[in-house]
């Protein structure tokens, strides 16, 4: 039983803030402390290696020097005794010593040389062919040439053997006990960590627990510990007590509240009875009994509403009365003029009818006209074609006729010629007959050519007759087509004006027919107005019969409140005073 009771305290230790920042705490110090620890640890080793190598490398180079003298006069057992001294001279760092001459022969040794003997002679050997120094990689191992007067050749050669693993083991030692020491440290700052952090965050966090536990149960009058602390404690305790003040003020304004919420259920309770009886459609009653001051108001405001709504109610069964009488008579009106309207509207039918008939003839009318206009057109500008043909032929005929004057005068000079010709060669035979014998050839040659001149004036007496005949027939042509295009020239300017007569029918008959449009299309538009009208009239009766089975409807729901004997013949007597 007692293990069951501290399990739930363990369990809460270890989930408290005091448990947690402890905890942090411990870890930062312990990583930091394991940094600083690991740190140090590696300085301490670098330096503790670093001293032993340069302590090696100085010990080694002084040994070397003091060997030059015993090396020179090869004094084997004082080499022994120098390199004794720097073996002792080294402590525990030193391990084995060898000295060799400058034949590389061994002089002198000391120390444990059998455990590395050949490495130490061969790192021997090699500062001595050198002449310089030579190390081993880990350092632990230095070989040094002893100089001599000449600087290029030595006089033998020193190695040394070093160890720094009794340094490390004291410095291990040594960390071992700053180890311990820091434990104990640590283990009692902690305590004291813990000690002071219980002091001066865990108390007065279960002060200031244990006061916000009573307020939460309702007892507002709890006094907040550390008000007066300038800590963030303190601001905590000055901000539960403003909350505790909240609390009580709010705790004091329910309680108001809730005096005030009985008040409202009573007056919601009356209201909603009064409610209940205006769904009821009861209008003689409102809330005969008395509110609260602060409500009586709303009582008043129902009551003067109920008798508004009575006052209306009744205003509005008398308007129902008068509606439905108006609508009745309405109704008849509309009734008739639906009649008229509809008589109205098919004598326009059949106006627009005859109209329409009419303008199709006028149009048809008006359609020939034009036609007739158009030939009429056609047969002037045909009579204006053969016009111009005729003076073309008038003046190709007079064009012939000067051509004929000019082929006779051409003809006179033919005939002249052959005149000409015919007395030529009449001299022509007069001088071959003189001639003898010898123009008998030219007399035959001039009686050919007379007979020829002969010939052409006979043709050209036959062809000026010819030409004067067709002369006098080219002048009574001329004459012909002088008269017939005086005659079509008459026939073109009665063609116009028949032309003029025919387009003026057109035009007339063209407006006649725009005329009876605009009538037809008045008549049209008349027609469909008077459709509209007999639509909206038609609406109108049937709107009329609404509004008459409306206010019947009206008059029944009237019926159904409730609004007192006297305001009931009041608002009779209204509606029928309205109606006379």
């Amino acid at each position: 039983m007692a293990s069951q009771i501290k399990a739930p305290r363990l369990r809460s230790h270890l989930a408290s803030v005091f448990f947690r920042v402890a905890l942090l705490l411990a870890a930062s110090t312990l990583a930091v402390a394991a940094v600083m620890a690991w740190q140090s640890w590696r300085i301490a080793d670098r330096v503790a290696k670093d001293g032993v190598a340069e302590t090696a490398q100085k010990a080694t180079e002084a040994a070397a020097i003091s060997l030059v003298q015993p090396l020179r006069f090869m004094d084997a057992p004082r080499a022994q005794l120098l390199l004794s001294d720097a073996l002792l001279s080294g402590g525990e760092n030193s391990v084995a010593g060898l000295v060799i001459g400058a034949d590389g022969a061994p002089v002198a040794e000391g120390g444990d040389v059998d455990l590395d003997r050949g490495v130490l002679l061969e790192l021997a050997a090699a500062a001595l062919a050198s002449n310089s120094r030579v190390e081993a990689e880990d350092g632990h191992l230095i070989a040094i040439p002893v100089p001599t007067a000449d600087p290029a050749v030595a006089g033998g050669a020193l190695v040394m053997s070093w160890s720094d693993d009794a340094v490390i083991a004291a410095i291990f030692s040594r960390k071992m006990q700053m180890l311990a020491t820091a434990a104990v440290t640590f283990a009692v700052m902690m305590v004291l960590t813990m000690l002071a952090m219980r002091r001066f965050v865990t108390q007065p966090l279960r002060q200031v627990d244990q006061a916000m536990s009573r307020i939460a149960a309702g007892d507002y009058d709890t006094e907040v510990p550390m008000r007066t602390r300038r800590d963030e404690f303190g601001g905590l305790a000055r901000h539960l007590a403003d909350l505790t003040v909240a609390l009580a003020d709010g705790r004091a304004a329910a309680e108001s509240r809730s005096a005030a919420h009985e008040a409202q259920n009573l007056v919601v309770q009356h209201l909603s009875d009064g409610l209940d009886r205006l769904a009821a459609g009861v209008l003689s009653r409102g809330i005969d009994q008395r509110f609260p001051d602060e409500y009586e108001g709303l009582r008043a405001n129902y009551n003067r509403a109920v008798s508004s709504l009575r006052d209306a109610l009744s205003n509005v069964r008398a308007g129902a009365m008068n509606i439905h009488s108006s609508a009745e008579e309405m109704a008849r009106a509309s009734d008739d003029l639906s009649h008229r309207t509809e008589t109205q509207a098919a004598t326009l039918e059949e106006t627009a009818a005859a109209l329409e008939q009419m303008l199709s003839s006028v149009r048809q009318a008006a359609g020939s006209a034009q036609e007739v206009e158009s030939t009429v057109r056609t047969a002037s500008q045909l009579a204006d074609q053969n016009g111009s043909v005729m003076r073309s032929a008038v003046e190709a005929m007079a064009g012939i006729e000067k051509s004929s004057e000019q082929i006779s005068e051409i003809i006179g000079v033919i005939d002249d010629i052959a005149f000409q010709t015919n007395l030529l060669a009449l001299n022509a035979g007069v001088e071959a007959a003189r001639a003898g014998a010898s123009g008998k050839g030219f007399a035959v040659v001039a009686s050919e050519v007379r007979a020829l001149a002969q010939r052409s004036s006979d043709a050209a007496q036959q062809i000026k007759a010819l030409i004067s005949g067709s002369a006098e027939q080219v002048k009574d042509g001329v004459e012909l087509v002088e008269r017939a295009g005086q005659a079509l020239s008459q026939v073109v300017e009665k063609v116009g004006q028949i032309s003029g007569l025919v387009s003026g029918i057109a035009n007339v008959s063209q407006e006649q027919a725009l005329g009876l449009n605009e009538i037809n299309l008045g008549v049209s538009n008349l027609d469909r107005v008077t459709q509209q009208n007999a639509a909206m009239v038609e609406e109108s009766t049937a709107a009329v019969h609404m509004l008459r089975s409306d206010a019947g409807k009206l008059s029944e729901l009237t019926e159904s409140f409730e609004i007192g004997e006297e305001q009931g013949q009041s608002a009779q007597a209204s509606g029928l005073h309205r109606a006379a």
